[in-house]
C-alpha cells in the first residue's frame, strides 16, 4: 500500500467517524481532569456540558423546522455544531462512567456500564437518528439524571430513596420544559411535546427500575482502600494496620490476604470511604462466608459505620471478627439499604509456623 493510499484511506476513516472520534475526544478530556465527585470544578464543567447540549438541542431543532438560520458571526462555528455535542456527550459520559465505577466493585455497576455504552452506540446508528430530537432528548434525560443523582445529595448532605426520587423528578421536569420550547412552533404544540418527551420518559423508568433492584451505584459513596489486617489500632490521629511481614519475593503484598490464623487471632477488615463535604451516611460492614457443599455465601455479622465526609483521603474505619473458621470470606462495604459499594474477599487458613512472626506495619 502506497503513501497516497494510506493517507486517503485515513481521511475517509476519519470523515466516516469524525463524530465518534470527538466523542472519545470528550471521553479521555474528562476521564483525564477529573478530580473528585464534590469538585466545583468539575460540576461545574459538567453543568457547562449540559447547558451547552441545551442550547445545541434548542438550536438544532429551530434549524431543523426552518424558523432559525445561524447568523453570519456564528456561521462557522455553527458548522461544527454535531461534533460539538458529541464532544459534550462525550464528556458527561465519562464523568459519569468514571464516577460511578469509582463508587462500586463487583458485576452489579456493569450493568449500569453497559447503560452508558448502549446509548453511546445508539447515539450513531444511522437507523436510529431518524428520530432526530426524541432519540437525543432521551440521551440528554439521562445525562441530566445521571448528574442529580449525585448532584442532589451533595448539595442535601445524605442520601436514599428521597434523593433519588427528587433527581428523577427534577430531571424529567427539565426535559418537559425543554421538549415544550421545542414544540413552542408547532401548531398542536402539547401532542407534539408529548411525543418528544416519550424517549425520556422511557429513559427515566429504566433508570428508576434500575435503582429499584439495586444496579446503580451508591454514588456519590466510593471505598478508596480496604484490606484485611491481623491488627488494626489507632495512633495519634493515624491508624496502624500490621500484617505479618512478608518474603521478599511478594514484597507488593499490602494486607493479610490470605489471612493466615494462629489461635487467638482476629480478622481486621480497614476501609477508607470517601463522601462529600457535610455528608453523613451509615455504610454497613457484612461479613460473608462461603458454604462448602452449596457455594453460597451467608452472613455472619452486619456492623454499622458512620461515615463523615470532607477527608480528601476518605473516612476511616474498621470492623474486627473474632470468631471465625477457615475457608472463604468476604467483607462488603455497604448502605444502609443494602447497595453494595465494594467487595473483599479473602481467605482464612490455619498457621501451622512454629516461627516468630515478624510484623509490617502501616500507618494510614
Amino acid at each position: 500500500m502506497n503513501q497516497n493510499s494510506y493517507m486517503e484511506k485515513s481521511r475517509s476513516f476519519v470523515t466516516r467517524h469524525r463524530n465518534v472520534l470527538v466523542f472519545m475526544g470528550g471521553f479521555l478530556f474528562d476521564f483525564v481532569t477529573m478530580i473528585r465527585i464534590d469538585s466545583w470544578t468539575d460540576l461545574g464543567i459538567q453543568l457547562f456540558y449540559l447547558s451547552g447540549i441545551t442550547f445545541l438541542l434548542v438550536y438544532q431543532y429551530r434549524e431543523v423546522r426552518g424558523v432559525w438560520t445561524p447568523p453570519a458571526l456564528v456561521a462557522r462555528l455553527w458548522h461544527y455544531n454535531i461534533e460539538i455535542l458529541h464532544f459534550f456527550y462525550g464528556g458527561l459520559l465519562s464523568a459519569y462512567v468514571v464516577l460511578y465505577l469509582k463508587s462500586s466493585s463487583g458485576a452489579r455497576p456493569i450493568v449500569f456500564f453497559l447503560l452508558l455504552a448502549a446509548l453511546m452506540g445508539i447515539n450513531e446508528m444511522p437507523m436510529i437518528r431518524r428520530f432526530g430530537h426524541r432519540l437525543r432528548l432521551g440521551l440528554f434525560a439521562f445525562c441530566v439524571a445521571s448528574f442529580l443523582i449525585y448532584f442532589v445529595p451533595i448539595i442535601l448532605g445524605f442520601m436514599g430513596w428521597f434523593t433519588f426520587v427528587l433527581s428523577l423528578a427534577g430531571a424529567g421536569y427539565l426535559v418537559w420544559k425543554i421538549a415544550g420550547l421545542l414544540a413552542s412552533t408547532e401548531d398542536d404544540r402539547k401532542a407534539v411535546q408529548m411525543r418528544l418527551f416519550r424517549p425520556a420518559a422511557a429513559v427515566l423508568i429504566v433508570i428508576l427500575a434500575l435503582y429499584a433492584l439495586r444496579l446503580i451505584p451508591p454514588v456519590p459513596l466510593s471505598v478508596q482502600y480496604e484490606g484485611i489486617y491481623h491488627r488494626v489500632e489507632r495512633e495519634d490521629g493515624h491508624y496502624a494496620l500490621s500484617t505479618p511481614k512478608p518474603p521478599l519475593y511478594l514484597f507488593w503484598k499490602r494486607d493479610s490476604r490470605p489471612f493466615r490464623a494462629q489461635p487467638g487471632d482476629q480478622v481486621f477488615f480497614f476501609v477508607r470511604v470517601f463522601a462529600p463535604a457535610r455528608f453523613r451516611h451509615q455504610v454497613m460492614i457484612r461479613w460473608e462466608m462461603k458454604l462448602e457443599k452449596s457455594g453460597k455465601y451467608v452472613t455472619t455479622d452486619r456492623i454499622p459505620l458512620q461515615v463523615t465526609g470532607g477527608r480528601s483521603k476518605g473516612y476511616r474505619g474498621f470492623a474486627i471478627k473474632s470468631h471465625f473458621e477457615t475457608g472463604h470470606w468476604r467483607v462488603s462495604t455497604e448502605t444502609e439499604d443494602g447497595r453494595t459499594i465494594s467487595v473483599l474477599p479473602f481467605r482464612v487458613v490455619p498457621d501451622t509456623s512454629t516461627k516468630e512472626r515478624t510484623w509490617r506495619v502501616t500507618q494510614m
